[in-house]
């Protein structure tokens, strides 16, 4: 940002910029100055201040059709009918159409007009006169010209930057502590049941190496997004004795003492561990990446030296790093694999950085695109399409990173914990103040059929807005499968993009309110078999008579052939089919 556009920012916000009084004359052949003469006035007037408006006039005058985008976003903060009806009646001037906000904004953005010049500096000024001075990390210069999107669909959802706070590795608890936290936190209780989970609340549930996991609804509703480390190893009660549970990633512990040169005592907190144990040294991940020079001068229990009170040496089992994003407006968590490798990008300025192998960490912009959620990664300020999980615009938009899509469930707590004895769930001490009451969050927004924010492509000639599919993309083509069609049929085969898939969805309870689900789906890799329902609701049978086991992961056989999982997940139909118009859909 230039200084001249530091400064009148800064004077604008501390009150001192009068446009009359600096005499400031209006040059629509400048973009830059015209555009913070806008925004100055426009936040101005906002305040109540004297303010002279007639910038409006001079781009009216122009007639330059550059000006309809940043016009578009100022009319979203004017709210007094005055200086509203100012800027639209502007707006009608340029464009020829007599529309409030949300027509011209859709309107634009369905036409992808043309921005002016500096026009992302513009928009990262205003969202920080209005809103938030966090926004400009998003809006650098120069960001405009790599984006993968038009920026002037990216709108301001009503939430500062991180205004709806991301879970980072926050704390899982073994079932039998979640219902006494239930007991615990009766704030939550909700027509007296104070269960946590309730048997029929949705969960996310997922599952690697056999470390299975649950995120409540209810939780996520408020935070839309977590950063997790999935995976654990073995906790014994003593080198080469019991084992007496799994220790999950990415919970520290310290070490206090060792067993040779193979075990090592840890103390942490774990899910349904105790307090210490012994952990072989090959399952765990320094702090600093290799075992400290301090490991082998840990006292060696089989000496007969006693374990150290405290060591300052830590540590944690190794695991695949997931964020799941959360888009509760368009009804679709997407469970992602966040690292990678080698990562490498070129700066704003033109200079090449290497981050090496990384793993990204994601919070919430606070910006929507078509009702979709526009998150971003805490190592680069890159900002993301949730839905699709491709950048959007920032330094990494044109590196052709994708995250890939990762299996997760959406069910009913009881028949996860039924199918997942071992599960750990997310702790209703997430750190966070917010109200976990079953139901609390979105309900309104949920039990009906209306958008909250703009989303300009739509088709409801078939399938309703909001009616919940479950969605596939495979070797670049999207397929929606909408609930309606294949909850009556629960074993579906079918084929995309050459690739023979099986589906099974499994109805969830109905409740007295609707979450963003309505059945238990899993795609498969069919392996070229077709298949049926077994004689139990975990077990299918393929047309040669083979019984095939369903897990989180893949299909066992009997034999031990694997049939692996796909990556998949719910959404309502306008969130699906806002990015994917060439979507198939199943039933068609």
């Amino acid at each position: 940002m230039n200084v001249f556009v530091k400064g009148i920012v800064a004077l604008c916000l501390t009150g001192l910029f009068v446009l009359p009084a600096l005499g400031l004359d209006y040059d629509t052949s400048n973009y830059r100055k015209t555009m913070i003469q806008l925004l100055a006035a426009t936040h101005d007037f906002s305040r109540g201040r004297a303010t002279d408006l007639d910038v409006y006039d001079a781009v009216a005058a122009s007639g330059d059709p550059l000006y309809i985008a940043p016009l578009i976003d100022i009319a979203y903060f004017a709210r007094s009918p005055e200086l509203g009806d100012r800027v639209l009646d502007v707006l009608s001037s340029l464009t020829g159409r007599d529309m409030g906000w949300q027509g011209h904004f859709e309107w634009a953005s369905e036409h992808d007009i043309v921005l002016p010049p500096h026009y992302d500096e513009f928009k990262g000024q205003l969202l920080a006169a209005f809103v938030d001075a966090e926004f400009t990390r998003f809006f650098q210069p120069g960001a405009m010209d790599r984006a993968n999107i038009n920026l002037i669909e990216a709108v301001w959802g009503g939430v500062t930057v991180d205004g709806i706070p991301s879970l980072v590795n926050a704390r899982q608890i073994n079932p039998v502590e979640a219902r006494d936290e239930g007991h615990r936190f009766v704030d939550f209780c909700r027509d007296g049941d104070c269960s946590y989970p309730a048997a029929d609340e949705l969960v996310f549930g997922l599952s690697f190496d056999g470390d299975s996991r649950a995120y409540p609804l209810r939780l996520l509703n408020w935070h839309e997004m977590f950063n997790d480390v999935i995976g654990h190893a073995p906790l014994f009660a003593a080198p080469d004795g019991e084992q007496v549970c799994n220790f999950r990633a990415p919970r520290s512990f310290e070490a206090l003492a060792r067993s040779g040169e193979g075990w090592v005592m840890i103390e942490g907190r774990s899910a349904g561990c105790p307090r210490e144990g012994w952990l072989r040294v090959e399952d765990i991940l320094w702090r600093d990446g290799e075992a400290p020079a301090g490991i082998p001068a840990l006292p060696d229990i089989t000496a007969g030296e006693s374990k150290l009170e405290a060591s300052g040496v830590s540590g944690q089992v190794d695991g695949r790093p997931v964020m799941l994003a959360y888009c509760t407006l368009c009804g679709a968590g997407v469970l992602y694999d966040v690292s990678v490798p080698d990562l490498s990008y070129t700066d704003f300025n033109g200079d090449a950085v290497s981050l090496g192998d990384t793993v990204l960490e994601f919070g919430s912009t606070g910006m929507l695109m078509r009702s979709n959620k526009l998150m971003y990664d805490r190592n680069t300020d890159t900002v993301w399409n949730a839905l699709t999980g491709e950048p959007a615009f920032g330094l990494l938009a044109t590196s052709g990173i994708a995250l890939d899509v990762l299996p997760v469930v959406v069910t009913d707590w009881a028949s996860w914990l039924e199918e997942h004895p071992d599960t750990s769930v997310l702790s209703l001490d997430t750190g966070f103040r917010r109200n976990y009451t079953n139901g609390a969050a979105y309900s309104d927004y949920f039990n009906s059929v209306d958008l909250m924010f703009p989303s300009w492509q739509q088709d409801t000639a078939l399938i309703e807005n909001k009616d919940m599919v479950f969605a596939l993309r495979l070797g670049g083509q999207p397929k929606a499968y909408p609930l309606a069609a294949i909850i009556p049929e629960r074993v579906i085969n079918d084929e995309l993009a050459g690739r023979g898939l099986v589906i099974v969805a499994e109805a969830t309870p109905e409740r007295d309110f609707f979450e963003p689900g309505g059945a238990a789906v899993r795609a498969y890799d069919s392996g070229g078999n077709l298949f049926s329902a077994g004689d139990d609701d975990l077990t299918l049978v393929s047309a040669d008579g083979r019984a095939w086991r369903i897990t989180e992961e893949a299909l066992i056989g009997a034999d031990g052939a694997r049939l692996e999982r796909i990556g998949g997940h719910l959404a309502f139909w306008f969130g699906w089919f806002g990015f994917y118009p060439e979507t198939l859909v199943y039933g068609e």
